[in-house]
């Protein structure tokens, strides 16, 4: 027995009857409410791992090693004539050094007392916060300091060669010694002029206007071939 129709045409059993009046053919006959069906309901799930699927390849290559973004010195090919288009030229960044540092190379002609100049600009040279006046390096900053200092020289048949590196202060009236190496030789045959170098190299604690210089005895043997013979230099540790 079929229950009574409540309001709307609606009867209890929840079956939707389509209002009277309707001209199709199909009035009287029970219209059921249809749900979304498996697809729908698993189409946000998708979409959602879909996106997730993405951020994890694109961090994947990020984190690749080897992974360029931009083309920082390759050859590319053009599309359309198939020739190499040169790399775009772009500008390299120098850092520059927090503490105190200098690094000179080469030689000029040195003075009669035997300091030795040096070039503070071309052959790889540069310093930073530090002065160079007349073959010696003038410290701006107090602290600690490795000092270095190598030349190249020949010997002579019989010969006395001394490399020294000195330390020139306001504190005192003469030049100190703070290193020096010392090499006496005297050949017995007549052979052909050995090639010898010498390199020197500490640590010091230096004072606000202090001056560092290098020396040479008999400087007339230092050879000067290229800016990594000879060189003189400091820089704060």
């Amino acid at each position: 027995m079929r229950g009574s129709a409540g309001p709307a045409g609606t009867a209890e059993t929840g079956v939707t009857y389509a209002p009277a009046g309707v001209e199709d053919g199909q009035a009287g006959h029970p219209i059921r409410c249809s749900s979304k069906g498996p697809a729908a309901r698993w189409l946000p799930f998708l979409l959602v791992c879909l996106v997730l699927c993405s951020i994890a390849g694109l961090i994947f290559y990020l984190c690749t090693p080897g992974t360029v973004l931009s083309d920082l010195g390759g050859m590319e090919k053009s599309h359309q004539d198939g020739t190499e288009i040169p790399p775009t030229t772009k500008k390299i960044s120098v850092i520059k050094p927090r503490k105190p540092i200098a690094h000179l190379t080469g030689w000029d002609p040195p003075r009669s007392d035997g300091i030795l100049l040096w070039d503070s600009v071309y052959r790889n040279a540069f310093m930073q916060d530090l002065d160079y006046k007349e073959g010696g390096l003038v410290v701006q900053k107090e602290g600690y300091y490795y000092v270095y200092s190598k030349v190249y020289f020949t010997e002579p048949r019989c010969s006395m060669f001394r490399h020294t590196v000195l330390w020139r202060t306001p504190r005192i009236t003469s030049d100190l010694k703070l290193m020096e190496s010392k090499r006496f030789h005297c050949q017995v045959s007549r052979q052909q002029r050995e090639l010898m170098n010498s390199y020197l190299g500490g640590v010091f604690h230096l004072y606000n206007g202090d001056t560092l210089l290098v020396r040479a005895k008999n400087h007339t043997l230092i050879i000067d071939q290229s800016s990594y013979d000879n060189f003189f230099g400091a820089y704060m540790i």
